[in-house]
């Protein structure tokens, strides 16, 4: 069983024993909750902290770093579907899914995480404006190049051609190892997607942010073809990801222009991209806090109309029930007036000359009395004491 913890919680709890004795207890080894640890950037105590304190030395503890820009502050720890860790003791009496869920709170404005994403970009970070040195990944490119190059000068013809010979494809190379080179100084990582590279892949947290670097015609389409003095201008586009359908699309935009071209824009893009990451973040907890929202409401609203309908139920079985006992009473004070008057009638004729009778009843008089007195006990609801002792 797995268990999903926010950061302040869990670091609170890897402060408060050695880590073994606590992932004994969470029932997973030590090494996978000190790495689920730094996955979040949770600092842990150092080696010998606990024998220091026992001995009474002066020992520190760091304080919780913020949350890493697109990260989530939720840490699962353990296999299988974690749940929320509740410590002994804790009150566990009231439902989660019983409770109105409470909008997702931050500690910093998108204002300050923009300042601090800022603060931890190197300030001094050289442009390199040749693919002498590139960044991994882009170096792959450019053997998959080459290896298209030296396919095409055994054979003559290769339908696969080289890819990034233009001046275009080295200044956009060239730019993508820059900024993928700054982006790891914050522990942004990326990926190329597509046989030439045309989309970037960034890793903010737990937020995908995809980059497009092309030349300006194709990502702003325009009459006529556009140049400049050093070519083909450049642009470079990032699509913000949408968690509503009828949420407006965003794109951030950059390109070469009266700001300069898109090197000078670098640090600035660099610093979007990881503030894209949180704002996705953020977006996802809005729209999950909505959703949860809606299901909640929605329950309320189904478990109020439940309550309705039985109440409608039980009132109309409630009217059915008197409706239903009006009747037996009528129907038991019909049967009691029928069961007097045949007595009456029986009386009647037994006190009447046999002579007199004509058709009043049929066979010996004594035989279809006794008959006709038992047929009203059998219709009088009251048992024939009730009815000696009114008489």
């Amino acid at each position: 069983m797995g268990y999903s913890f926010t950061r302040q919680q869990l670091y609170e709890l890897v402060w408060t024993g050695p880590i073994s004795t606590l992932a004994k207890s969470l029932e997973v080894s030590d090494v996978g909750l000190a790495k689920a640890c730094r996955r979040r950037d949770i600092p842990l105590p150092p080696r010998g902290y606990w024998a220091k304190l026992h001995a009474g030395r002066r020992v520190t503890r760091p304080p919780l770093p913020p949350r890493g820009p697109g990260a989530s502050d939720r840490v699962t720890v353990g296999s299988g579907r974690p749940q929320a860790y509740r410590r002994d003791g804790d009150d566990d009496s009231a439902k989660l899914e019983d409770t109105l869920p409470e909008p997702p709170v931050y500690d910093e404005t998108l204002d300050a995480v923009e300042v601090r994403i800022r603060q931890a970009l190197p300030s001094k970070f050289r442009y390199v404006r040749a693919l002498d040195n590139p960044h991994p990944l882009i170096a792959r490119l450019l053997r998959e190049d080459d290896e298209r190059r030296n396919a095409m000068a055994k054979s003559g013809y290769s339908w696969d051609k080289p890819r990034f010979e233009s001046r275009f494809e080295q200044r956009r190379l060239t730019f993508l190892s820059n900024l993928v080179k700054l982006l790891a100084t914050v522990d942004v990582y990326a990926t190329v997607r597509g046989r030439e590279a045309r989309e970037l892949i960034l890793q903010v947290g737990c937020q995908h942010v995809e980059l497009k670097v092309e030349a300006l015609q194709t990502l702003r389409p325009r009459k006529g073809r556009v140049t400049g003095r050093s070519g083909e201008p450049m642009a470079a586009e990032v699509r913000v990801a949408r968690w509503k359908h009828d949420e407006a699309e965003e794109r951030l935009f950059w390109s070469d222009g009266d700001t300069g071209r898109l090197e000078n824009q670098l640090r600035d893009i660099a610093v979007a991209l990881v503030l894209t990451g949180e704002r996705q973040y953020r977006k996802a907890l809005q729209f999950a806090f909505e959703w949860d929202r809606h299901d909640f409401e929605e329950r309320l609203e189904n478990a109020r109309q439940a309550r309705e309908a039985a109440e409608a139920r039980e009132r109309e079985e409630y009217v059915q029930a008197e409706r239903d006992r009006v009747g037996r009473l009528l129907a038991q004070v019909n049967a009691y007036q029928q069961a007097q008057q045949i007595r009456e009638y029986v009386g009647k004729v037994t006190a009447l000359q046999l002579d007199t009778l004509g058709r009043a009843f049929d066979g010996d008089r004594e035989a279809w009395a006794c008959w006709a007195l038992a047929v009203a006990d059998q219709l009088d609801p009251l048992p024939p004491s009730a009815n000696s002792r009114q008489t």
